[in-house]
């Protein structure tokens, strides 16, 4: 069912925003407390996501919510993906000395 994908991937993100290297990079950049409210407000929406799914069935509204909410969770897990990657890099250069971009 897509809803249960849907709830992996609300779990998926939420533990994504919990890693260390997340916490960290987060601290580091002065966004720390911006990326708690986000992981707060994903975890409401995974207890609501429980309930809906199995509403959906006989709401046509709900199905898509739930399909809008799915978009969401795979553009903030992108973005949190690029986070890390961008904290990554920065701890490369700041390690080796210089990074050459091609």
């Amino acid at each position: 069912m897509a809803e249960s994908l849907l709830f992996g991937l609300a779990e998926s993100f939420i533990g994504k925003i919990a890693s260390r290297a997340v916490q960290e990079a987060s601290l580091a950049l002065g966004v720390y407390d911006e990326l708690q409210d986000i992981k707060n407000t994903a975890s409401l929406i995974k207890a609501v996501l429980l309930d809906a799914e199995q509403k959906q069935q006989q709401n046509h509204q709900l199905r898509e919510w739930l399909r809008q909410i799915k978009r969401v969770f795979n553009d903030a897990e992108d973005i949190i993906d690029d986070f890390e990657c961008e904290a990554l890099r920065k701890h490369v250069v700041n390690t080796s000395g210089s990074f050459t971009r091609k």
